[in-house]
């Protein structure tokens, strides 16, 4: 009997086994591979970007130390040791030192060194104040004649010049306070003193010292690449910054794309990348639906709300077109009704084109400094011919001599309207509808405040999202657009503020926007003393 039959193929038990686990290997062994590459470049670069940093931590300590010194040497050889008397009529100043005040125990400045001349007194004396005011006295641990204190530096921008601030408290053998300020020469440290540190530095870095607005101090400033270490100039000088760049930065870039090309040779994504694929194009269905139905409740309830006032207009207009109306009263209350639903029908188009412009990306505003008291006076007056309509009273409570804010006053008008008439829908008959305008720290707020139903605290964030309608809004049959809500959100973020919701169900809700208060321009000392 014949047994050719009975032979088994190697091939299927190849094809099913072996080929398979030779693919997962290469498999495994390019990942692993492929890991082991990221992780050496990860530490190749924490290696290179540690050196940097201890480089940069050397070269301000140095730095810091020589400043520290000093500053050091010159409270320690002030002394005045009587308060009551005149101050010392001279100062020694040692090198990095450009001038000094002596203040009182009152923080008045006494005296200056070197004394500045008849001409330029009353200039000095005005910026050395305007030095003082920004420091933390009450932070000093004071000098006394037997144990030395601690002192402090301010390092910021003053008249458009990069200023470097010691100052201490001493105190008299009867136990006086007095103050020492000093103007450290930053000339000197940028044109000497970093130089002289910056022997420390190999050939293989670029180091460069950037000032408050990024001008170069020392060195030229490179383009930021992921090689580059850049921090803050030490303790002392913390306003400019130090930047440290690899000389080879083009050669570690081809270092870096090579690995990554690697990785993507070594680790095969098809699979990954068609996952993705179905995975986005099932999301973007899934958005594209939402989007339509939303879309389309949108042109409903805005068919709608333009159904709605355009009925009442063409009514009340062909009664009066045909003479069926009863005396002068009778046609003044169907003038009035048309001119109500002609600015409602206004309100709710000026709403669609903003937030047509919005979707499209080209809203703009124009800014200027203004009262908000102002935009709310005469935006609420389109609104009272409604609420006593709706049989609703209005409470007004506006805090008297409220800080100027920055605003474009069409689009806070916009704002107050979609608020106000937001709380008139909700109110309910015979309710009542405040508006309250208040101070804010740092900002101005305007509250608008309703004793209607109020909203579920899983709604509070999404009524702000673009044509989204609360529970309350559709079970109740109130009218809306779904817009509203976010052209409010939006014209606040973009005056530099915010929209906050305050509900609960039953009790009502309260919308508050906060703008910040415009910022005040202090003058120059010598523009004051123009004025």
């Amino acid at each position: 009997m014949s047994r050719q039959g009975a032979r088994i193929s190697l091939a299927p038990v190849i094809l099913a086994v072996v080929f398979p686990a030779i693919v997962g290997a290469a498999i495994a062994l390019a990942y692993y591979g492929y890991r082991y590459a990221v992780a050496a470049s990860v530490r190749s670069k924490a290696s290179l970007m540690e050196g940097n940093q201890q480089l940069g931590n050397l070269l301000t300590e140095q730095l810091q130390d020589r400043i520290d010194k000093a500053d050091g040497e010159l409270f320690d050889d002030i002394e005045w040791s009587d308060t009551a008397s005149d101050p010392p009529a001279h100062v020694d100043l040692p090198d990095g030192v450009e001038s000094v005040a002596l203040l009182d125990e009152g923080l008045k400045i006494r005296s200056l060194y070197p004394t500045p001349d008849a001409a330029h007194r009353r200039r000095e004396m005005d910026r050395w104040g305007s030095y003082v005011r920004g420091l933390d006295w009450k932070s000093l641990q004071p000098w006394t004649p037997d144990q030395q204190g601690n002192f402090r530096h301010l390092h910021q921008l003053f008249e458009g010049k990069s200023v470097l601030i010691a100052y201490a408290a001493k105190k008299t053998a009867e136990g006086r306070d007095y103050y020492i300020a000093a103007k450290l020469d930053l000339g000197l440290i940028a044109k000497d003193w970093i130089p002289d540190e910056m022997e420390v530095v190999t050939g293989k870095r670029r180091v460069a010292i950037l000032d408050e607005v990024a001008r170069p101090i020392y060195g030229e400033p490179q383009p930021r690449t992921p090689f580059q270490y850049e921090a803050s100039f030490g303790k002392t000088l913390y306003a400019w910054r130090i930047q440290i760049t690899p000389r080879n930065v083009a050669e570690l870039r081809a270092q870096a794309e090579t690995e990554r090309i690697l990785g993507m040779l070594l680790v095969p994504v098809s699979t990954v990348i068609i996952a993705l694929g179905l995975g986005v194009v099932w999301l973007s269905v899934r958005a594209e639906q939402r989007a339509s139905q939303m879309k389309s409740d949108f042109i409903a309830n805005v068919s709608h709300e333009l159904k709605t006032p355009l009925s009442l207009i063409r009514m009340f207009g062909e009664l009066l077109a045909t003479g069926k109306h009863k005396g002068e009263a009778m046609t003044r209350e169907y003038g009035g009704i048309i001119t109500r639903e002609s600015e409602r029908l206004a309100h709710l188009i000026d709403n669609v084109l903003d937030f047509a412009r919005l979707e499209r990306g080209k809203a703009s505003y124009s800014f200027a400094e203004g009262r908000l008291e102002e935009v709310v006076d005469r935006a609420l007056d389109v609104f009272r011919h409604r609420l006593e309509k709706e049989k609703l009273r209005l409470k007004t409570e506006i805090e008297p001599r409220l800080p100027v804010v920055r605003m474009d006053e069409d689009a806070m008008t916009l704002v107050l309207l979609n608020l106000v008439d937001n709380a008139v829908k909700y109110a309910g008959d015979g309710g009542e509808v405040q508006v309250r305008l208040r101070r804010a720290p740092g900002a101005v707020a305007l509250a608008v405040t309703d004793h209607g139903g109020g909203i579920a605290p899983e709604e509070q964030q999404r009524i702000f999202e673009r044509f989204y309608r609360a529970t309350a809004a559709r079970t109740r049959n109130v009218r809306g657009s779904g817009i509203g809500l976010a052209l409010v959100k939006h014209i606040a973020e973009a005056h530099g503020g915010r929209v906050e919701v305050e509900s609960a169900l039953g009790r009502g809700s309260t919308f508050t926007v906060y703008l910040p208060v415009a910022p005040l321009v202090t003058p120059a000392p010598e523009e004051a003393a123009a004025l």
